[in-house]
């Protein structure tokens, strides 16, 4: 049986469109904090679905007394959120999310920190 030693172009562009796809989605994108500070990457699991990013993170920011944005959607009733502190700042942030259990089931750290860019 012979086998073919080259790969028809077809198939390499493919292969690098499949590789580039899967390194994409793994990748967390950077992003800068609001007031010169760490982002502190959370999952939240909401009490209501909802697949509204924009009112999530104004929510969200209205609870915590910290700048947030939008990260990502894991289900209707599971986002990421990056909160905009940094030490105390963001532990008493935290707790107020967690304290919001009319709004949220679940607070995670997801343990994501990053330097501003």
């Amino acid at each position: 049986m012979v086998f073919p030693t080259t790969t028809s172009a077809v198939a390499s562009a493919a292969a690098a469109c499949v590789l580039a796809t899967a390194l994409a989605a793994c990748a967390v994108p950077r992003q800068p904090a609001a007031d010169g500070g760490a982002t502190f990457r959370v999952m939240v699991q909401l009490t209501r679905a909802s697949d509204d990013a924009a009112a999530i993170a104004a929510e969200a920011a209205r609870v915590a007394g910290v700048p947030v944005t939008y990260a990502a959607a894991t289900s209707p009733i599971r986002h990421a959120l990056f909160l905009h502190c940094t030490g105390a700042r963001c532990d008493a942030a935290l707790a107020r999310l967690r304290g919001a259990d009319t709004l949220y089931r679940a607070v995670e750290i997801d343990g994501r920190k990053t330097a501003a860019s």
